[in-house]
C-alpha cells in the first residue's frame, strides 16, 4: 500500500459558532446535530426548498464551533443560504478557509507517524481524536480500509511530515472507490440527495424531524423510488472525458451524465455518472470515439 499525504486547503471551510449554533444548523441540515459529541465529525448536506443539495459538506464538531468542509466555490453558496435563515439565532456565518491546516494521510507509515502525534487514534470512520488538551491537531478517520485519515492542525502546529507528498488525483479516485461525490459549485441546486446517494452514504437522517427541504427529501425515501442513482464507471479511450458529458445506450437513449472524472493511467479513466437503470446496457459517451465501459459499483 501507498504511504504519502496530500493537503487539502484548496477545499473551503463555512464556520458557525454562537450559542443558537447548534440550534440553528439542525433546522437547517440534513445531519442530526444532535448525535453528535463534543469532539465528532459527520457527512451531510444544506438543501433548498424543492429538495436539492445546495452543498454537500464533512461537518466537524469542535469545541462547540462547527466547520463544514465543502469543494472550492461552493460555500458561498451554503454562507447565502443560511444567512437567510440564521438572523433569529444568536450565531455568527464566515468562511475561514485559513482556520486549519489541513492534510490528508494514508498507508501504515503515516499511521504510524500519526500514533507518535495522538494519544488516541480513532477506530470507527468519522471519530475525531485531538492531539494533546491545547488541542492544536485534530485527526480524523476517513476510511479503515485504506488507512486514510484526515489531519487538522493549526498554524501554530508543527506541520511537517514524514512522508512523500502524493496526487490529489490518486486520494480522488479513492474518494470515488467509496462512492463518494464531493458537490461541485456548478451542481449547486441541481440534483436531489438520492441522485447523488447521499442517503445511502450517511448524509441524510430520516428521524431528526424538520429541515430545510426535508419533507420532500423524506417522501422520495418513504413513497418514491429514485430515478436516477450514481454510478462508478471505467472508461478506456483516447481523450479524457469531461464533466456533464452525456451517456447513452448504443441506439442513443439518453441514460445519464458524468459529473466526476478521475484519470486512473493513460487512457484510462474513473469516472461517478448520475444515470438510469439503464446503465447495464452498452453504452457510448458523447464526444468519445470507440470507448470502453464497464460499470464498477453501486
Amino acid at each position: 500500500m501507498d504511504n504519502y499525504y496530500v493537503t487539502l486547503n484548496h477545499r473551503e471551510l463555512l464556520v458557525v459558532s454562537g450559542e443558537d449554533s447548534e440550534r440553528f444548523l439542525q433546522g437547517q441540515l440534513s445531519c442530526d446535530l444532535s448525535k453528535l459529541s463534543e469532539q465528532d465529525s459527520c457527512p451531510g448536506c444544506l438543501c433548498d426548498n424543492k429538495g436539492r443539495v445546495v452543498a454537500s459538506f464533512t461537518l466537524w464538531k469542535l469545541a462547540n464551533v462547527f466547520y463544514l468542509e465543502m469543494e472550492t466555490g461552493v460555500a458561498a453558496f451554503a454562507e447565502q443560504h443560511l444567512k437567510k435563515y440564521s438572523v433569529f439565532y444568536k450565531s455568527e456565518i464566515s468562511i475561514k478557509n485559513e482556520a486549519f491546516n489541513r492534510r490528508g494521510l494514508i498507508g501504515s507509515a503515516a499511521e504510524n507517524y500519526l500514533t507518535s502525534l495522538f494519544p488516541v487514534i480513532p477506530t470507527i470512520v468519522n471519530q475525531v481524536e485531538a492531539s494533546n488538551e491545547s488541542s492544536t491537531r485534530y485527526l480524523r478517520l476517513i476510511d479503515p480500509a485504506n488507512q486514510r485519515y484526515e489531519l487538522w492542525q493549526s498554524n501554530k502546529s508543527n506541520n511537517d511530515l514524514n512522508l512523500p507528498e502524493g496526487k490529489l488525483e490518486d486520494w480522488k479516485l479513492l474518494d470515488q472507490m467509496q462512492g463518494l461525490y464531493r458537490l461541485h459549485a456548478e451542481d449547486s441546486s441541481l440534483y436531489t440527495p438520492q441522485e447523488l446517494n447521499y442517503d445511502q452514504l450517511g448524509h441524510i437522517s430520516f428521524t431528526k424531524g424538520c429541515y430545510t427541504g426535508q419533507e420532500i427529501v423524506a417522501r422520495m425515501h418513504y413513497r418514491g423510488k429514485a430515478k436516477k442513482r450514481l454510478y462508478l464507471l471505467q472508461i478506456n479511450a483516447d481523450s479524457m472525458p469531461e464533466r456533464h458529458m452525456l451517456i447513452s445506450t448504443t441506439d442513443n437513449k439518453r441514460v445519464g451524465e458524468i459529473i466526476d472524472v478521475a484519470a486512473v493511467a493513460n487512457n484510462q479513466f474513473q469516472v461517478l455518472v448520475i444515470a438510469n437503470e439503464s446503465i447495464n446496457q452498452t453504452l457510448n459517451v458523447e464526444k468519445l470515439k470507440n470507448p470502453t465501459i464497464k460499470l464498477i459499483s453501486f
